[in-house]
Order: C-alpha cells, then structure tokens, then sequence
C-alpha cells in the first residue's frame, strides 16, 4: 500500500486507503484489457499479454470480439477515464454483513 497506511490507524482510516487501491488496480486492469483488445497493437504481444494478466485472449484478425453474451454476463470493469464513486455505507444492499 501507500504511504498513507503507516499513518493511519482506524479501521475506518485503512478500509478507505484499502478502497482507493482497489479502485486503481481496477482502473489499470480496465486499461490493460483495453490494450489486450485493441487491434491497432501486435497480436503476439497482447496474446502474451492476456496470458501473463489472466485476461480473455484477444479475437484473431477477421474476427469478432467475444461478447458478453457468448460467455453470459460478468461485471464490467469501471471506465478509467471517468471517476467512480465507492457505494455508500449507509446503503444496505453493500453493507458488508448481510
């Protein structure tokens, strides 16, 4: 983690520093899956890419892209070029004990 977490102490304090990398790696993840799909890349590279990452491999020239209707619906990563909001605490549908 960052240097912040030496500094903070409360649960609360380190929950959101844990909240705010979450949210950066995902952001990474999400730019790296884009790289992986983009044909403008060498296939070889993002092949390896997607091995290395654990990422679905990119479609080959000439073909589609899988969809997420091929391989049922899974979450989609946030963008990373819009700011995402972490839901509310107070909501009870994310609460963390149901």
């Amino acid at each position: 983690m960052t240097t912040r977490a030496t500094r903070a102490t409360t649960t609360p304090a380190l929950l959101r520093i844990a909240e705010d990398e979450l949210r950066r790696l995902r952001g990474q993840m999400a730019a790296v899956a884009a790289f992986i799909h983009d044909p403008a890349h060498d296939l070889s590279a993002r092949r390896a890419l997607a091995r290395l990452t654990k990422l679905p491999q990119p479609a080959a020239p000439g073909r589609a892209a899988p969809t997420a209707e091929c391989h049922g619906t899974s979450p989609s990563l946030p963008s990373t070029t819009e700011p995402t909001q972490p839901p509310s605490r107070k909501d009870p549908e994310h609460a963390l004990h149901h």
